[in-house]
């Protein structure tokens, strides 16, 4: 037939077996031309070549299936974005697998991080919030968007930001556990609540404290710091008056060994 290829020609062309060729026709991904309604014989179009091999790189690179129809069909500058966006949160996953390995395969001999934890006073402030409930696959997109609402709305206020970025966790939040999270951000002037942002009140008090590089705050090592402000405070005779925290200090992208978050826990 002009312009077609038998399906063993065409797997030759685009490097992909017979197996595979009949999984994206299932799929609806790669679906013949034509198929012969006697012999069975399937046929493919020479224009579908292209679209073949751009199916078998992405699949080669370890995209899902699922994945690679979202992705296959968009304008090839869409593609290359999605590609982009996709493989950047496989690296995001490598190195929390690296860290977990890192962490299974370490020698009793080799010491955890030591925190060093201090008691330090934190004055009144009013907070601009967001809390939500969520799982841990939700955690980081909501903090940014959060973070991204409640600045946005204390610029178009007139409002000035007055602290750092506070993420309270009010509960566990795991692959079961949802909270709930608030992120917070201390500010001056005047401001009304806006759709699910709300002002709070923080009094002042005092909080045990300690400070931790990006590299020391990779999960799982973060939770070491959880425990050693906790035992802290058990161990100095106070009692933990409230929810924990974290404090952003810098940027994720910033040097790994420089002082990046600080592991918060109000005490009386």
């Amino acid at each position: 037939m002009g312009g077609h290829l038998l399906a063993g020609e065409f797997a030759r062309r685009t490097r992909l077996s017979a197996k595979a060729l009949r999984l994206y026709a299932e799929q609806g991904l790669l679906v013949p031309a034509r198929v012969d309604a006697v012999t069975g014989y399937r046929w493919y179009a020479a224009a579908q070549v292209g679209r073949a091999r751009l199916i078998a790189l992405l699949r080669r690179a370890g995209m899902p299936l699922a994945r690679v129809r979202d992705v296959v069909d968009l304008p090839a500058a869409q593609r290359r974005a999605a590609v982009a966006r996709w493989w950047a949160g496989v690296e995001d996953d490598v190195r929390d697998r690296r860290t977990l390995v890192a962490l299974l395969t370490r020698g009793d001999e080799e010491d955890a991080d030591v925190h060093e934890v201090e008691l330090r006073d934190v004055p009144e402030q009013k907070l601009l919030t967001r809390e939500a409930r969520l799982t841990v696959e939700e955690l980081d997109g909501f903090i940014r968007d959060a973070a991204a609402e409640i600045d946005g709305h204390l610029a178009r206020s007139g409002a000035t930001p007055a602290g750092r970025l506070r993420v309270v966790y009010h509960g566990t939040v795991t692959e079961d556990g949802d909270g709930p999270v608030e992120v917070a951000r201390p500010f001056s002037g005047s401001v009304e609540p806006a759709g699910e942002l709300r002002i709070r009140l923080q009094r002042a008090g005092r909080e045990a404290v300690t400070c931790l590089s990006r590299r020391q705050a990779e999960f799982p090592g973060i939770l070491g710091a959880y425990d050693a402000v906790g035992a802290w405070v058990d161990a100095q005779g106070l009692t933990r008056a409230g929810s924990p925290a974290e404090v952003y200090l810098t940027d994720r992208d910033d040097d790994p060994d420089a002082p990046h978050v600080e592991v918060t826990w109000p005490v009386g």
